[in-house]
């Protein structure tokens, strides 16, 4: 024990800070923080028996194992921060185990071990650390093994299906992975354990939901995201639209419109998202979505461009509605009360698992909340250094994959890491891609990230340097002349020399 704690003795510093600046949020700012909407929805889904309309059931589920265990709002970000901690642990050792070296390990771990955001968005009654959490649960599975089993294979399927019903950005995840199984080539078999562990599941919540609510879907308002998303661009006038989907048509002229969530919640002036309130009318607002993005093409792809531009640049001057969402995502100077749209600051949940949600704690400032608010506006990572470092893994991965079919970079294991790492850097790019496209302009968004992206570039940097694979730290790889077998192969040569055996791997 002592000679592991002496070897890894940066990383466990890192988590006891970690831990302690986690401690110091469950101190400074008990029980936990609520978000307005999306917390209320989570607890009024928690207290059903049916699946809700606007997200899936995976968070709520969660919630509802807690507040029959505990009955207190404090076990949700209490558990919540234990997975922070214990991502920052996974990432290592995955890290480790696929032959990093073990600063750059250390390195990967600390963002989702220190970054503010993410320690903030913790201590929130929101599903993003699950869904994270979960994530990295099933690239474990997927990434501990040269090969993974067929087992693990299936329960990274699951797990999958599980981060997908939590979040529903989770869903086209599924698919990057069945093309990285396809990829690695590691048969047939494994792609159809993980594809059918991924549709058991899933298919049984949309036969869930359609029992409840009359339809096969997830939630009954997926033609209303992609609806609120046409809103700024979108020229009725170009448009065959019948006269109902004209009357969600927002009236403003193009160029003085709203931020498009505006819409979508009804807060603008004439109201034009509630005119048909509803999961029953949501293919109205589907069919809309469907005419505009066919009909302007190039202004929704450029929409969505300029939309993760402006996630991402740095000093970007927001509209105040994405400035004021921006800033609940900010270590407070104290907690305050109220739970209105307008309120941009983190808010308390003192009425614990009630629907109602939060309110009622007193805005103080403490020594350990000031300290807590320093820490925040210096320990978080900038949303462009993920996106290039995605960027980055991706070309890394490209080039590594490329040079290790050339001959003279032939080497056992190149093409693995170079596939584990474009995997990770795909997810990245496209849980960004997603959230944008559905939603707003949310720095919520970048905070998984944290988690998938530093593994990626470690992982697609030790491909393109000629780390082997596997290889306990400090090691070099392979010398080039050395005979390869492909990816993830073992050369075992046994001679028989006074009868001894020897294996040269």
């Amino acid at each position: 024990m002592r000679m592991w704690l002496r070897e890894h003795r940066v990383l466990v510093g890192l988590v006891v800070i970690a831990a302690a600046v986690r401690l110091g949020m469950m101190v400074a700012y008990y029980p936990a923080f609520g978000y307005f909407y999306d917390t209320r929805g989570y607890l009024d889904a928690a207290s059903a028996t049916t699946p809700g309309t606007i997200w899936p059931f995976g968070y709520s589920a969660m919630l509802k194992v807690l507040r029959f265990g505990t009955g207190q709002i404090a076990s949700v970000s209490a558990v919540q921060h234990l997975m922070g901690l214990a991502m920052g642990v996974a990432v290592h050792a995955l890290l480790v185990r696929r032959g990093v070296r073990r600063g750059w390990a250390t390195l990967a771990a600390a963002p989702v071990l220190l970054d503010a955001r993410q320690i903030q968005l913790e201590h929130y009654v929101l599903s993003e650390t699950l869904f994270t959490f979960l994530l990295l649960a099933a690239v474990t599975l997927l990434l501990w093994r040269d090969t993974p089993t067929l087992w693990l294979t299936g329960c990274a399927g699951a797990v999958v299906a599980l981060a997908a019903l939590t979040r529903t950005v989770g869903q086209p995840l599924a698919v990057l992975v069945v093309l990285y199984l396809i990829v690695r080539r590691v048969g047939w078999r494994h792609v159809a354990a993980f594809t059918v562990a991924v549709a058991l599941p899933l298919g049984g919540y949309v036969v869930w939901y359609h029992r409840h609510h009359g339809q096969y879907a997830f939630n009954g308002y997926s033609g209303r995201y992609l609806w609120q998303r046409t809103t700024t661009f979108v020229d009725c006038s170009r448009t065959d639209f019948t006269p109902r989907e004209r009357e969600i048509c927002p009236p403003e002229p193009l160029g003085q419109r709203e931020v498009n969530d505006v819409y979508f919640w009804g807060l603008d002036h004439d109201h034009i998202g509630q005119r048909y309130p509803g999961p029953e009318h949501d293919a109205l607002f589907a069919g809309f979505a469907r005419k505009a993005v066919l009909g302007q093409p190039g202004d929704f792809v450029g929409t969505i461009a300029t939309d993760m531009w402006h996630l991402v640049e740095p000093g970007w001057p927001a509209p105040q509605r994405i400035a004021c969402t921006t800033d609940l995502w900010t270590m407070p100077s104290g907690g305050r009360s109220g739970n209105q749209v307008s309120d941009c600051t983190a808010t308390l949940m003192v009425t614990g698992f009630r629907p109602a949600g939060s309110g009622g704690a007193a805005p103080t400032v403490t020594p350990l909340n000031s300290s807590l608010w320093a820490y925040g506006q210096t320990f978080v990572t900038p949303p462009s250094a993920l996106l290039l470092g995605a960027l980055l893994a991706l070309a890394l991965a490209a080039c590594s994959r490329w040079l290790s079919r050339r001959p003279s970079r032939r080497r056992p294991g190149g093409g693995r890491q170079a596939a584990d790492a474009a995997l990770l850097g795909a997810m990245s790019v496209s849980m960004l891609l997603l959230g944008v496209t559905l939603s707003v302009i949310d720095l919520r968004f970048t905070v998984p990230l944290l988690t998938i992206t530093p593994p990626a570039l470690a992982l697609a940097a030790t491909a393109a340097l000629g780390r082997r694979p596997g290889a306990p730290a400090g090691l070099p790889g392979p010398r080039t002349d050395e005979p390869a077998g492909g990816a993830d192969s073992v050369t075992t040569v046994i001679a028989r020399q006074k009868g001894k055996s020897v294996v040269r791997q």
